[in-house]
């Protein structure tokens, strides 16, 4: 078997503030960066080679609240609506994102990182972690929130290529979540 490789990407709404990006290489957690601007995201995953991206924000808009967000508040998430005034600028910066990188072939999901973890039933970030992915020695404390969502991101990445995840999904998006572990 070849190299199956992964990106997770916890993107922020403006160019000037970092993005979390990790990437996963057959189960294994290889590396984490943030990176700011569309084209260094753009470049660096297709550098990789990657067969799937997890990006963590809305990736259709709407006027509040999404469909799929309210199935997801029902049971028990809590997002933002892609409506709301500081979340539109994400929810573009996304959908950009996604059509570049899909026109090169790579797939690409929107995940929800906190909800992601909370699904798994296991409350410890490294050991939830740990049932999607190898962390290696990655030393997970001291690390940005940017690059943990990043790295969560990536876990997504992987259960999709596993078919370890569970989707919620409704006419207007689908929200990909680790499968629950206990």
């Amino acid at each position: 078997m070849g190299k199956i490789r992964v990106c997770g990407l916890d993107l922020a709404g403006k160019e000037s503030n970092p993005s979390g990006v990790a990437f996963v290489t057959n189960g294994c957690l290889e590396e984490y960066l943030v990176l700011y601007s569309d084209e260094e995201i753009i470049s660096k995953i297709l550098a990789n080679n990657v067969s799937v991206v997890a990006i963590d924000a809305p990736l259709s808009h709407a006027k509040g609240y999404r469909k799929v967000d309210l199935k997801m508040i029902k049971k028990g998430f809590k997002l933002l609506p892609p409506g709301w005034k500081g979340m539109k600028m994400l929810v573009k910066r996304a959908i950009n994102i996604k059509k570049a990188i899909e026109s090169k072939g790579i797939v690409v999901i929107e995940t929800h990182p906190l909800s992601a973890l909370k699904n798994t039933g296991i409350l410890n970030l490294k050991e939830s972690l740990s049932a999607f992915v190898n962390l290696k020695d990655a030393d997970l404390t001291g690390l940005s929130k940017d690059i943990i969502d990043a790295i969560i991101c990536s876990a997504v990445a992987w259960a999709y290529i596993k078919n370890e995840i569970e989707i919620i999904s409704d006419i207007d998006g689908e929200i990909v979540l680790l499968k629950r572990v206990r």
